[in-house]
């Protein structure tokens, strides 16, 4: 058995451990500069984490079970930037990471502990790590150029018509289509490019989570295009999505995007 055993810890050395939820796997290490904490028990305690180091970050958006997914850091000035919030184990947070630093992402991530953000704005990677005794993980392989960002040939063409002034008006037309009630945009921040409002669809499937729907109106569109690459990329994709001029909904039952882009317009995003 010892003989056995010896075996098999050779094995796991010279072939690298396995992620479980990979199949077997080898699973990708965690950064050496990456330190070992802090760690927290709630993505929500990591947004409070960052408004006790002077950084407000109020919860933009959350999971089907209630975890904070998203916060709108405020850096002064008016100066708003989205985080993506993102707890992990231990033997898959190294794998995660790695994901999102390489091609063709290339994120630009916060780490330490049991914990990474994705900062959207990079310049302002560095302040968070301060801020949470954390280390900058920059992208890894060869990136574009700097004015052209990742997200530039994988959207669709999106038409200018039609746009909408504001979130009610949007939220009445998918309200027609589909269905919009328990309106909630309790947390929207002015001083973001976007706002953002949830409700619930008249339509869905069996399960609960399935009548849901996020919509956003935002300021320009390179700030709808950096909203729709978030959602594709940032690890709670949307069964369905479709956008148009200055807008975006997002649904929890992608049979009802057929509904919403005849009756509210745009064109579905992949």
């Amino acid at each position: 058995m010892r003989a056995v055993a010896l075996a098999c810890l050779c094995a796991v050395v010279l072939a690298g451990c396995t992620d479980e939820r990979t199949g077997g796997a080898p699973y990708k290490p965690i950064p050496g500069n990456v330190p070992k904490g802090p760690d927290f028990k709630t993505t929500d305690d990591l947004a409070s984490a960052l408004d006790r180091a002077k950084i407000p970050c109020p919860v933009l958006g959350r999971s089907p079970s209630g975890d904070a997914t998203r916060c709108g850091a405020q850096f002064g000035a008016g100066k708003s930037v989205e985080l993506e919030l993102h707890l992990d184990t231990p033997s898959h947070l190294g794998t995660a990471m790695s994901s999102r630093r390489n091609p063709p992402y290339q994120h630009t991530l916060v780490a330490a502990g049991n914990w990474y953000i994705r900062v959207m704005d990079p310049d302002f990677a560095a302040r968070v790590a301060e801020a949470l005794h954390a280390v900058v993980l920059k992208p890894l392989g060869e990136t574009g150029a700097p004015d052209r960002p990742p997200y530039e040939d994988q959207l669709p063409e999106i038409p200018d018509n039609p746009s909408y002034k504001n979130l009610d008006a949007l939220a009445d037309k998918v309200d027609a289509a589909v269905g919009c009630t328990d309106r909630d945009d309790d947390d929207n921040d002015p001083a973001l490019s976007w706002q953002f409002l949830n409700c619930t669809t008249g339509r869905g499937g069996q399960q609960h989570q399935d009548h849901c729907a996020d919509l956003a109106i935002y300021d320009d569109a390179r700030s709808r295009d950096e909203g729709l690459w978030s959602k594709i990329t940032g690890g709670q994709t949307p069964k369905g999505l479709v956008a148009g001029s200055n807008w975006s909904v997002a649904l929890c039952d992608e049979a009802l995007v057929d509904d919403v882009v005849k009756q509210v317009g745009g064109v579905e995003v992949r």
